[in-house]
């Protein structure tokens, strides 16, 4: 059985009359493809809502036909076949051929008027100043927090290359006073010999006295 272009959910019934052929409707609208769930369209999306004459053929047959059933403040879910869509050729480069859609439709007004629609517009001009200055200030934080970022690890790098410097310099140290502690002990060992020489070469021309002394006593 073929599906039908229908209404699938009243999320909110709204108040007041039915619109009717003619009227004008004020409308807040998401669209999808009903076979993947994408997105291809959406009123909030560019910040203001949409206008159009009900029942005159400037929308798609589906809404021309279901929104007969919303009221103002009204909140559906609807379904519309390819055939109530946009049919074989579809609406490039957004919607291809033959795909059945789902919108989630808000009607904000029907039948405004020009003082009612130049508040809506206001309003409307002034929330997307106000998201246009989030997203600067959240720009903003992002490249502020990116900023201290690379400066912490700058700050860790510096740290690193003192520490490795502290250290190459200590090691340095190290090495100088252990070549002293050497050079002090080579010394030390040259002082030592130099005196046993002397030591010994005293004891041998003590030695070489006391002979030339018995060899003399003995002639007399």
């Amino acid at each position: 059985v073929p599906m039908s272009s229908r209404v699938i959910e009243q999320e909110c019934e709204g108040e007041g009359p039915f619109p009717k052929v003619g009227d004008k409707l004020v409308v807040h609208y998401a669209g999808c493809l009903a076979s993947s769930g994408r997105c291809f369209d959406s009123s909030r999306a560019r910040g203001h809502a949409f206008t159009f004459t009900l029942g005159t053929g400037k929308v798609i047959k589906a809404w021309d036909t279901l929104l007969t059933k919303a009221r103002k403040g009204g909140k559906l879910k609807l379904f519309a076949t390819a055939d109530d869509a946009y049919g074989p050729k579809g609406h490039p480069p957004s919607v291809p051929p033959n795909a059945d859609l789902l919108f989630d439709i808000e009607v904000i007004a029907i039948n405004e008027t020009l003082v009612q629609e130049g508040i809506r517009f206001r309003r409307e001009n002034e929330e997307l100043q106000r998201l246009e200055q989030a997203e600067k200030e959240e720009l903003q934080k992002l490249k502020v927090a990116g900023v201290k970022k690379r400066e912490r690890q700058g700050e860790v790098s510096d740290s690193d290359s003192g520490s490795s410097s502290s250290k190459s310099s200590s090691d340095s140290d190290s090495s100088d006073s252990e070549a002293a502690r050497k050079s002090k002990r080579k010394k030390k060992r040259k002082s030592e010999q130099k005196k046993h020489k002397k030591s010994s070469s005293k004891k041998g021309k003590g030695k070489e006295r006391k002979k030339s002394k018995k060899k003399k006593s003995k002639r007399h």
